[in-house]
């Protein structure tokens, strides 16, 4: 079946303190940021920029931006809040919050608009320019007899704006954070009745879909009437072969009406035989025959569903509507839609209709010919001896346009009155205090409300010989600390916001960073793949360094990186304004970060294909009997992950498993790699890839391998082409 469903739900959520809706709060700044952009909007809508004496451009740029920033980052809360608690209800909850936010907002600013108007109106009256007050008058009622037309084209330019945010950035977010995503159409956005006060009224039905519905409970057109038409009819049909995918019987033709795709595979014999014409010509009979017996299927379901509505009357209806539609305004007003259509078909109504526009003629002042009515008559009474199925298919076409935006916009209408936006501080503080309100707060307000930490990370990236280093330096008479400064420490420094790190210990030869997460705040929820994500910067960022320095003959810098992660707070303590954290992460990463010696000498003196190996060197009672860490690890621009951090990285992101052949001493060696990604708080994203490898047994001063422990490392790897390889991985169907 080829056509969107639109699966938003709130029903696991808490309801609020009236026990019935979903209590929500969104920021202050961000609904009075979109009032401002909202106004703006129908400011220029209407054309009313220099009534308004707004800017039309660097104003309206900077209400756009200012929302657009403000829009991602209530989107984003929402995400991240919803991937901690593990519900991705809450961002169905806040993507909805914002559609009756702006909704809401839009019908207030638009009366706030005509009043605006009429202020203006008064003043130009009162200073008696006829002229202009006169011309103002003008505008003004076409701003109010247009209202609709406005209010439609406003809503469409926000929600097209949320469109783009969203295909930017959050719907890839979404993708990342849920095993089954709910994204709301685009269609939604830009469908009319979303910004319709009455969906079934006769003119907006005709102006927008080129439809119009019956409304009386006997009408064969009622737009129940026609679904139920509709299935009886079609509930039979079977799937056309080797084209797209029909109802197949399927009770649920609600569904399938949504897709204009459905409606040309079934019944569109008319493009079929089109194809049959170019097949003629491309000398493939076997494409031919199957376009001819297609076309011949195709013509026998439009026959009989044609049938079907004759039979239920519906037909007729649907002819007169397809006709009227070039000459139904030149008589309404004073005539009705309906009227129009039902001259067509019934002679009574025929006769009263001439007979009420004769009268009329008198009280407007004008002739109302009814020559063209008699000659659209005349042509659907002719349509309907040759027939009437492209009428038929453009109706069906019309119609499952109206079904898919009516159906879709009662959802979110739905979703919306079981939403309570709240703004009273009374009844805010009371839903708080129960602890059942939502809010979804922008950062410099969420400042406010920090909460404890839960969990915490520590990164260490320990520089490899400082002391040779600096030794060689001022030899040379060169200065090392400027040299660590702009090469280590800066370079670190300007990258610590995009990962959401602080520093926690800088020394001459290693830096500290720490990443938190907090009880109820999302936004820390990729603490693990961000550290990781830092590490593989940081390493970038020397290399960098590293190459330009070997054009200087400055010596280069090589790094070992450990990171660790512990559940629950760390501890601090105060040397007067400094804050000095205690944890046993820090002393698991520096073993992390640490490289030793002797290993190195006697197994890498000519290089690793990798940068980090672990090996064991005692027994495993020993290993078991401390929470030390015993290992002996060679880590020159390495990264090692912990194995807990490892275990939290897996609940962060999905990481998707590979294998690769790598070429090792003993032959080809097939080693086992994971990939995922995980978005910055810049809105960026990037890349892991981390190599899980056993650590093996070692003896002798040699470090000779004699088995396997079972126990696993985690290196972040930084090499390009494997980096290539993850990233070139087919997507899972």
């Amino acid at each position: 079946m080829d056509a969107h469903a639109l699966d938003l739900s709130l029903d696991r959520l808490k309801t609020g303190v009236d026990n019935i809706r979903h209590d929500v709060y969104l920021s202050a700044d961000f609904c009075r940021v979109v009032r401002n952009f909202l106004f703006q909007i129908l400011v220029k809508q209407a054309r009313t920029e220099q009534v308004m004496n707004s800017d039309p451009q660097d104003g309206f740029r900077r209400c756009r931006q200012q929302f657009q920033r403000q829009y991602r980052e209530i989107s984003l809360y929402g995400i991240n809040r919803a991937k901690s608690e593990g519900e991705d209800q809450i961002d169905h909850l806040v993507q909805v919050a914002v559609v009756k936010l702006l909704l809401q907002s839009l019908s207030e600013q638009y009366d706030h608009f005509q009043g605006r108007l009429k202020e203006i109106l008064q003043e130009v009256e009162r200073s008696n320019n006829r002229d202009e007050a006169k011309a103002l008058g003008r505008k003004m009622f076409a701003v109010q007899e247009n209202r609709d037309g406005v209010m439609l084209a406003a809503g469409r330019e926000v929600f097209q704006i949320i469109g783009e945010i969203n295909r930017a950035d959050l719907n890839e977010m979404r993708r990342i954070n849920f095993k089954a995503p709910t994204l709301i159409p685009d269609a939604v956005f830009s469908s009319p009745i979303l910004f319709a006060e009455y969906p079934f009224d006769d003119y907006f039905t005709l102006r927008h879909y080129e439809i119009m519905f019956g409304h009386r409970p006997e009408d064969p057109d009622r737009y129940e009437a026609l679904l139920e038409t509709l299935g009886r009819v079609l509930a039979g049909i079977e799937d056309p072969k080797g084209d797209a995918g029909g109802p197949s019987g399927d009770p649920n033709l609600a569904a399938w009406l949504k897709s204009e795709k459905n409606v040309d595979a079934l019944f569109n014999c008319f493009e079929t035989r089109h194809r049959c014409r170019s097949a003629r010509g491309s000398g493939s009979r076997g494409e031919l025959r199957r376009l001819e017996a297609l076309s011949r299927e195709q013509k026998r379901r439009l026959r009989r569903l044609c049938r079907g509505l004759q039979k239920h009357g519906a037909m007729k209806k649907i002819l007169a509507v397809c006709e009227m539609q070039s000459i139904y305004l030149d008589f309404c007003p004073p005539l009705v839609p309906q009227l129009i259509a039902q001259f067509f078909i019934d002679a009574r109504v025929r006769k009263n209709v001439v007979i009420r526009l004769k009268k009329l003629s008198k009280f407007y002042g004008k002739p109302f010919s009814t020559r063209p009515l008699h000659q659209i008559r005349r042509k659907i009474w002719w349509t309907r001896l040759r027939g009437e199925y492209g009428y038929l298919i453009r109706f069906l076409k019309n119609f499952g346009r109206f079904h898919r935006d009516y159906q879709d916009c009662s959802s979110i209408q739905s979703l919306m009155d079981r939403i309570h936006l709240m703004t009273e501080g009374r009844i805010v503080n009371l839903s708080r205090a129960n602890n059942t309100l939502y809010e979804f707060l922008l950062p410099h307000e969420r400042r406010f409300q920090e909460k404890p930490i839960s969990s915490h990370v520590i990164l260490k990236a320990d520089v490899r010989g400082s002391t040779n280093i600096t030794h060689r330096m001022i030899v040379r008479n060169l200065n090392p600390a400027s040299y660590f400064s702009l090469n280590f420490f800066d370079p670190i420094t300007d990258i610590l916001p995009d990962y959401g790190a602080e520093k926690v210990f800088v020394e001459g030869d290693a830096i500290i960073l720490s990443l938190f997460e907090r009880g109820d705040d999302p936004t820390g929820r990729y603490s693990v793949a961000r550290a990781c994500g830092l590490a593989v910067s940081i390493l970038s960022i020397v290399n960098s360094c590293n190459r330009r320095n070997v054009k200087y003959r400055l010596p280069g810098i090589e790094l070992g990186i450990g990171i660790t992660y512990a559940q629950g707070r760390p501890a601090f303590l105060f040397d007067g304004d400094q804050r000095i954290m205690i944890s046993a992460a820090i002393n698991i990463a520096d073993r992390l970060s640490g490289c030793s010696k002797p290993l190195r000498e006697a197994l890498f003196s000519d290089g690793a294909p990798f940068n980090l190996y672990v090996f064991q060197a005692v027994s495993d009672e020993a290993v078991s009997q401390t929470a030390d860490d015993l290992f002996l690890r060679y880590n020159v621009n390495g990264i090692e992950l912990s194995e807990a951090g490892f275990r939290k990285l897996r609940e962060e992101i999905r990481l998707r498993p590979f294998f690769v052949n790598i070429s090792a001493r003993a032959g080809q060696e097939r080693m086992r790699f994971y990939t995922g990604k995980f978005p910055l708080i810049n809105g960026g994203y990037q890349r892991l890839v981390i190599r899980e490898s056993p650590i093996v047994r070692v003896a002798g001063e040699r470090f000779t391998p004699k088995a396997d422990t079972g126990r696993r490392y985690y290196e972040i790897c930084t090499n390009p082409r494997l980096r290539e390889v993850a990233s070139n991985l087919p997507q899972p169907s």
